[in-house]
């Protein structure tokens, strides 16, 4: 127990802040109703403040240290936490303004999309870490051109040396397209692998009308097939992991700048009021 503690000391701070933040705000409600929104609504704002800024957070040099915060840990918990304080801030009823509507569906969008990567962020990298090697995003596109010259290079070399167009035409007819961008993207992304046995079972029904030359350029063939899948594979996952966050990011911003206007509408709004 010790030792988890030791672990996790800052998230554990972090959390049990946020907690008693949220108790006081609930505790204030009880109190007076009418104050309720009005502390919810900042402490939102600050926990979506706190959500955004985060990587740039981290970074500061003073909370570099022996034991550095979990800033991941961090971000989940007040990600989630700011579901509770929603619920709250909107007392259980459906915003009857143009701009709470607003801002309440951009907080849905954002938490969804939130919850979305942490299933992602969980899943996706355990699933990379175990099929094929793994390779850097940014080289794929130029692995994958290479990858296609060796296609094209063993097609041309068997109809040369066999003058048989029997590869020629499973080329011109499932390769080329297969070989030319990435495919299977939902297949991979679903951990799918029937496109893949479809294609090397169509390959190895032409085995029976090759000759023995014929037969080592199908299996040379078959591996930059595999080689092929797996590059995909790599970039479904990576892309999707990279490309989540263009959602996201721009979301969370979205919803702090209406957040703000809002609070200085409701201030303005109280403040005329009075």
């Amino acid at each position: 127990m010790m030792a988890f503690v030791a672990r996790h000391w800052g998230t554990l701070s972090i959390w049990s802040l946020l907690m008693l933040l949220l108790a006081g705000v609930y505790a204030a409600s009880l109190m007076s109703p009418y104050r309720a929104p009005f502390l919810s609504g900042w402490l939102l704002f600050g926990l979506v403040l706190i959500l955004v800024t985060c990587n740039y957070l981290k970074r500061l040099a003073f909370l570099s240290s022996d034991r550095p915060l979990d800033w991941f840990r961090i971000h989940v918990s007040a990600g989630l936490l700011t579901i509770g304080v929603f619920i709250l801030h909107i007392g259980l009823r459906v915003p009857n303004g143009p701009l709470e509507l607003t801002l309440a569906l951009l907080y849905a969008a954002v938490a969804v999309s939130g919850l979305v990567g942490l299933v992602l962020s969980r899943m996706l990298p355990r699933r990379l870490a175990t099929h094929g090697e793994k390779v850097i995003f940014e080289r794929i596109p130029t692995m994958r051109n290479n990858l296609r010259e060796k296609v094209e290079a063993v097609v041309e070399r068997t109809v040369s040396e066999s003058r048989s167009m029997m590869l020629a035409d499973f080329y011109d007819r499932r390769l080329a397209s297969f070989i030319e961008g990435p495919r299977n993207y939902w297949g991979h992304l679903f951990a799918s692998t029937g496109f893949r046995q479809a294609l090397l079972t169509e390959l190895s029904a032409l085995d029976r009308f090759l000759s023995e030359k014929e037969r080592g350029s199908l299996e040379e063939l078959g591996d930059l097939i595999r080689m092929k899948d797996d590059l995909d594979f790599q970039e479904a996952l990576q892309g999707t992991l990279k490309y989540w966050l263009f959602i996201h990011i721009p979301l969370s911003y979205s919803l702090l700048i209406l957040a703000l206007v809002h609070a200085v509408v409701v201030s303005a709004y109280t403040v005329g009021g009075h």
